[in-house]
Parts: C-alpha cells; sequence; structure tokens
C-alpha cells in the first residue's frame, strides 16, 4: 500500500523541469584584462607592459588577447583610462574658485600617476597620444576657460599646466626626494672643496623637505603665475 500511495503522489505531481546548468562564464574579458595589467603595473610598475607578460598574468596565450583588442595600443589605451579612473572619479569642487579647482585637479593627476608610474610612458608613444590622456585634460580646460582665459592664451596656458604637471611627476616618480637627497649627499664627498661648501646647505635644507609639500609649493606657484594672466587678460 505504501507503495501504491507514493506511486499515486509521484504521478500527481507536476514534472519538473531539471534545473539549467549555468554556463561556464568566458574565462577571459576586456575587463579582466585590464584588471590583469594594473595589477602587473602595481607589483612591478618599472617593468614594461607587454601583451606577453599580460597573457601570463590571466595563464593564457597571446594570441587570445587579440580577440578582445584589435592592437597592442587599444590594450594600452584601456589600461591608461583605468589607471586615470581615478581623476575622473575626484571631481574637482564644483563651487571652488578656479585656483581651487586647478589646485584639485593637479593633486588627483599626481596622485593617480604616482600610483602607476608606468602609464607616464603611455601618455604619447610612438607619435601617439592616447584619447585616454586627452579626455583628462579636459577638466583644466573648461576650468581656465571659466577663468577668462581665450584663444592662443588659453592654448599656452593649458599646454603649460599639464606639462609642468606631468614633469613634476616624472621627476618624482624616476627618482624621490629621499633619493635625490641621497645622491647628492654622495656626489658632495667628490666635488671641490668650495662647490662642496656652497651646496652642502642647501642640500641639508632639501633634505627637510616632505614630497607633498614640495608638490603642493609647486601647484601654488602654478596658481600664482596663472592668476597674472587671468588679472591682465
Amino acid at each position: 500500500m505504501a507503495r501504491a500511495a507514493a506511486s499515486r503522489a509521484s504521478a500527481d505531481r507536476p514534472d519538473r523541469p531539471a534545473p539549467a546548468r549555468r554556463g561556464r562564464p568566458p574565462r577571459l574579458s576586456r575587463d579582466a584584462l585590464l584588471d590583469a595589467a594594473l595589477v602587473l603595473l602595481e607589483r612591478a610598475p618599472r617593468e614594461s607592459l607587454t601583451v606577453a607578460r599580460v597573457a601570463a598574468e590571466v595563464d593564457a596565450v597571446p594570441a587570445a588577447l587579440y580577440r578582445h583588442f584589435a592592437s597592442l595600443d587599444e590594450l594600452l589605451d584601456g589600461v591608461l583610462a583605468r589607471a586615470l579612473a581615478g581623476v575622473s572619479a575626484a571631481p574637482v569642487r564644483a563651487r571652488a574658485a578656479w585656483p581651487g579647482q586647478i589646485r584639485d585637479w593637479m593633486t588627483s593627476l599626481r596622485r593617480e600617476l604616482l600610483r602607476y608610474p608606468q602609464v607616464l610612458g603611455l601618455l604619447g608613444r610612438r607619435g601617439r597620444t592616447s584619447p585616454a590622456w586627452l579626455e583628462a585634460v579636459v577638466t583644466p580646460l573648461a576650468i581656465l576657460e571659466r577663468a577668462g582665459l581665450r584663444g592662443a592664451l588659453l592654448a599656452r596656458t593649458h599646454l603649460w599646466l599639464t606639462e609642468t604637471t606631468v614633469a613634476l611627476v616624472v621627476q618624482e616618480a624616476a627618482l624621490s626626494l629621499p633619493e635625490q637627497v641621497r645622491g647628492a649627499r654622495a656626489a658632495l664627498r667628490e666635488m671641490t672643496p668650495e662647490r662642496r661648501a656652497a651646496l652642502a646647505p642647501l642640500v641639508g635644507q632639501i633634505g627637510t623637505l616632505d614630497a607633498d609639500d614640495t608638490f603642493a609649493f609647486a601647484v601654488e606657484r602654478t596658481i600664482a603665475a596663472i592668476a597674472v594672466l587671468v588679472d591682465a587678460r
């Protein structure tokens, strides 16, 4: 009887479809490859970023990357866009006056470029300027326009501002301030007594400086120079 009841209960229940098996997600994706590239930049910022290294990071063959990126330039542009995303993620203060907005932009650009110093070489390469870099420099252009600069003066000021900021970061990324001081102190021992006596006090003063304060000093001097142009427009 028990067997018959069980059989009737089974017959009364509608057949349930077997649960659908989830398909295996693709192992590689554009986002995954860009994430892997950023991991490589953080782990070894002074090593060149290549298709072979990114492929090895995700345990794939280099040819597999070209299913997601048409060329190495497209991959590197994507990496740069990811690295500079923090500049857009921390927008300038909308209600701040233009000097405060310029300060915000320069500071955020330095922060992101120092996080991934390898991308400094991706801003312009083999005659190619990355669209990601042009997008990053639209912000100060709009700020300078709101400050009242126009035409050739706007172009010169914008170029000077962006190149000055990048140059400061390139120097800091290539040779930090403490490294500069250590190198200068070692070099002093090889100089003539007269030149050593002239430079030793300067090296001593530089040794007391902080990298953040030094960059902030450069930012304020940059803003002061732009203010002269704004006031004289």
